[in-house]
């Protein structure tokens, strides 16, 4: 079986790319970070086939997995920890989108979470700050969208914030110097339409006089990334530490995969670990029963769409023109009312006493 998806897509050629020794933004486009399309290139140069690039997936899923597991121990009694690692690696989304497409998308998580033990256990923001850098450095311009929060959880914000902003100087001064404003190619992600999201969702009811597409969407969407995700930020800056990050990352990169004109339903990955292994009670059977629909809509869906031509509804009569379509649109309305109940089911409800 051969890697499909933005493997053979994408990450084959920036690798390819990067072993090469180029330049990324300057010799090649890339939508991601810097240091990503050097780590595909490792690996292609270690074994020069698409697998490799899933087997890096792979090894740094199992990563974020050990690392939290570390980072649960503390307050998870530990069978009920393994038991539910086990579940999360038997979900449709883990097994599809790791194993199958090799989505990247579970780093972002192993960087917050290694970032925040790493300052739970040592209470240094040198280096909690230096591994949300790293953590931005290596995965996508996404990664940015959680940063406000964490700084609002922060003891010190200012001292965190002064970290993040020594390193991002330095990052861009190099940046700036080596491809000018190339950099910037990140970006432009924003401006590619996807599904689902609630736009997509709303826009046949309106007749497409909402303005789909248009950038101020996408303002909008960012606003309302950041913003939710500072409100749980803000309700969590007494609550457990633990429990704090992982409500605040979860709210934020759902709020997101639904926010976002340019954000698609493989985003679940980003936040599937945290949801499984801390807010998930895994003896509600709604909640159970709800996680596993939401897990085998958000894999089928991207696929299904793809293979439809990426269609956009743009009046109630586009939805009913086929059977086809009439599923595509119930899948989506399925997402986004999913990913808002999970939303809800992670947000903070009061404040209790940080440990």
């Amino acid at each position: 079986m051969e890697p499909r998806s933005d493997i053979t897509g994408f990450l084959v050629g920036w690798g390819t790319h990067a072993k090469n020794g180029e330049l990324i933004y300057r010799d090649f486009v890339c939508t991601y970070s810097p240091f990503f399309p050097y780590l595909i290139g490792l690996s292609l140069a270690l074994w020069d086939s698409a697998r490799s690039i899933v087997f890096l997936m792979l090894v740094m899923e199992a990563i974020a997995i050990w690392i939290s597991f570390t980072y649960y121990e503390p307050k998870v009694p530990c069978l009920a920890l393994v038991v539910r690692l086990l579940v999360y690696m038997c979900l449709p989304a883990s097994l599809v989108l790791c194993v199958i497409g090799g989505q990247e998308d579970v780093w972002t998580w192993l960087f917050v979470a290694l970032a925040a033990f790493a300052w739970y256990r040592k209470s240094s923001y040198l280096l909690y700050g230096s591994l949300l850098v790293l953590g931005l450095l290596s995965t996508k311009a996404t990664f940015v969208l959680v940063l406000p929060a964490l700084l609002l959880l922060a003891k010190a914000p200012f001292r965190l914030a002064a970290v993040l902003a020594g390193w991002g100087l330095l990052v861009l001064g190099i940046l700036y110097t080596l491809v000018g404003l190339e950099f910037m190619q990140p970006l432009g992600e924003a401006d590619t339409l996807r599904s689902p999201n609630v736009l997509s969702v709303l826009n046949p009811w309106v007749l497409n006089s909402i303005g789909v597409g248009e950038k101020f969407w996408n303002w909008i969407g960012l606003l309302l990334t950041v913003g939710v995700g500072a409100l749980a930020a803000w309700r969590s800056r007494e609550a457990e530490y633990h429990g704090a990050v992982s409500r605040v990352f979860i709210v934020t990169y759902a709020t997101m995969m639904i926010a976002q004109q340019s954000a698609y339903s493989n985003y679940i990955f980003m936040f599937l670990l945290p949801l499984a292994l801390y807010i998930i009670d895994w003896s509600n059977r709604t909640q159970v029963v709800l996680l596993l629909l939401y897990n085998l809509l958000c894999v089928v869906h991207p696929s299904y769409w793809w293979r439809l031509d990426m269609p956009r509804y743009l009046r109630p009569s586009d939805i009913w023109a086929s059977s086809a379509s009439v599923t595509d649109y119930l899948m989506q309305l399925g997402i986004v009312l999913l990913t808002g109940y999970f939303i809800v089911l992670s947000f903070p409800k009061a404040p209790t006493v940080r440990r």
